[in-house]
């Protein structure tokens, strides 16, 4: 017989593995990056040569009133923003789709401002070079906007052409126009203040990220505080990226560069920088850098991706260690959505799909269980008679499961590929621009935030503020009844104590506040799951009698 002290230690071991499975379950994601020991560069120099010409200034003064035009307007049916006058400068850039919260007079989303911003130029002799515009007024899909300079030795000339969605192009041709070389370097820059990352937690990575030697590199804000990245690598895109959307910049891709992420002058830094080129005299270069800032929408980056022949831009989305499953599950939700018109709706068919594909294994599983509650009285009986012989227990046990041919691991077989399966959905809810702002029905007008009902305010009636772990809405409650109830129909492992199984009892308590503050519409996939279970497993229950 246990004595108290054991049972005392055991139930503290059990609790132990408890907050351990809760730790794994809702800090996972923690833990899905890909390392790789980075370089660490101290500061990045500019390497030049003294053959260099004079600094390029504009042949021929600007027409008159352009010198008061300090910006040029940028605009299609997704974006509206602006260039600074010298065409190197991308600033002010608001996505017109997107709302930044669910009010009428809701603004639109922001991505870019005076506090984050893109610089793309040419540097000579450690400067950089100046340009005026050439031609054009604004920047839209039908008209770009040329900009140059020209000097004794230098002409530079930059087309900026922008497509229907997110993506700018910018042509460079440097020309020598001398007979004496001298080294030039293509630098792109993106600036973000620490006022401007966005407050909200998430699962889904934020901060630098890039391409380097075909591997992904993700690197938060709080590491680059400490130290300064720095990777060399060619077939390349880097940039800054937010839950839903981000600025990406994507050098020639067969272009040798640094990549820099950085802090400078309470300023995040993500920096891509050319190595030095010497253009011999009477020599032209063309460069073409890619700039995108906008929403995070898969269809779009798949096609960019192909289009352009940027390699593995699609993982500038947050797909996690599941990769293989959530990109797939997003391809097919959308697809869902897109057939019905309510992202609800289409998760709700995503779960019954997913069960009726997995009905053979869950089935067998259910049998197994079944089988188990019916061999329960047996199962006690040979508890009490050798529990103080473990060996023996375990042996008897073994004798009647064979005699009865029961398989008692048959029900963990749905749980382990629940597992991945439950990890990429989450990922897919996460990410999915589609799911941002997307209502459902009734109180429900946002299935990518959590449940804004809570039982401790009478549902809004009580105007009280109470702490967030406590806004336990209606949708988590459900899901903790379903959780319960599926929990009894399920009988417990043999090898489970008294003290154990007080513990498993208050799981269906300990997730329904833990879920409570995730996305609704993550929850409502797991409510719906649980309720198709309970259906399958009483009528197996009954089948097997």
């Amino acid at each position: 017989m246990q004595n108290p002290k054991q049972i005392k230690s055991e139930e503290k071991n059990m609790f132990g593995a408890l907050v351990l499975i809760m730790v794994v379950l809702f800090c996972f994601q923690s833990f899905n990056r890909p390392k790789q020991e980075p370089e660490i560069v101290q500061e990045q120099q500019v390497i030049s040569e003294p053959a260099v010409p004079t600094l390029p200034v504009p042949a021929v003064p600007p027409k008159k009133g352009k010198n008061e035009t300090k910006t040029f307007p940028v605009r299609n049916g997704f974006i509206s923003g602006q260039i600074d006058a010298d065409g190197s400068t991308i600033r002010h850039w608001t996505l017109t789709q997107y709302k930044e919260n669910l009010a009428e007079d809701s603004p639109n989303v922001q991505l870019l401002s005076d506090n984050y911003f893109v610089d793309l130029y040419w540097i000579v002799a450690g400067q950089k070079i100046p340009m005026i515009l050439q031609s054009g007024s604004e920047l839209t899909p039908e008209t770009p906007l040329v900009f140059g300079a020209k000097s004794r030795d230098l002409s530079l000339m930059r087309t900026i052409s922008l497509d229907d969605h997110y993506m700018l192009t910018v042509t460079d041709t440097v020309s020598n126009t001398s007979k004496q070389p001298f080294v030039i370097q293509l630098t792109g820059q993106i600036n973000r203040s620490p006022q401007t990352i966005p407050t909200e937690r998430s699962v889904v990575h934020t901060g630098f990220v890039e391409l380097a030697d075909n591997r992904l590199q993700e690197n938060n804000y709080s590491k680059i505080e400490k130290e300064t990245i720095s990777y060399h690598t060619k077939d390349t895109w880097m940039g800054i990226t937010d839950k839903y959307w981000q600025t990406i910049l994507i050098p020639q891709s067969d272009e040798q560069v640094q990549l820099t992420n950085a802090l400078n002058q309470d300023m995040y830094q993500a920096t891509f920088q050319t190595n030095p080129m010497t253009l011999g005299g009477e020599q032209s270069i063309t460069r073409t850098t890619r700039i995108f800032a906008g929403a995070k929408n898969l269809n779009l980056i798949n096609d960019y991706m192909t289009l352009y022949n940027i390699p593995k831009f699609d993982l500038t989305i947050d797909f996690g260690w599941f990769y293989f499953l959530t990109k797939p599950f997003l391809y097919f939700l959308q697809w869902l959505y897109a057939l019905v018109g309510n992202m609800g709706i289409a998760i709700l068919l995503f779960a019954t799909l997913l069960r009726l594909l997995l009905l053979p294994v869950a089935t067998k599983s259910y049998v197994s269980m079944a089988q188990m509650k019916k061999i329960q009285p047996q199962i006690k009986s040979i508890q009490e008679r050798y529990k103080d012989d473990r060996l023996r227990l375990q042996q008897e046990m073994m004798a009647l499961y064979k005699r009865e041919k029961i398989n008692p691991a048959g029900g963990c077989l749905p749980m382990l590929i629940q597992i991945p399966v439950f990890f990429a959905l989450y990922k897919v809810l996460s990410v999915s621009i589609q799911m941002r702002q997307a209502p459902f029905f009734g109180w429900i007008q946002d299935l990518s935030a959590p449940d804004p009902s809570s039982v401790f305010t009478l549902f809004g009636l009580v105007p009280w503020e109470i702490p967030s772990f406590l806004n336990l809405g209606v949708m988590p409650i459900l899901m903790g009844i379903t959780m319960y109830i599926q929990q009894k129909l399920t009988p417990q492992p043999a090898t489970v104590d008294k003290a154990q199984a007080n513990m498993f009892k208050f799981m269906p308590i300990i997730f329904t506040f833990m879920m409570g503050q995730f996305a609704v519409g993550l929850i409502l996939y797991w409510t719906w799951s649980n309720i198709l279970s309970i259906f399958q497993q009483r009528y197996i229950m009954k089948k097997v009698k």
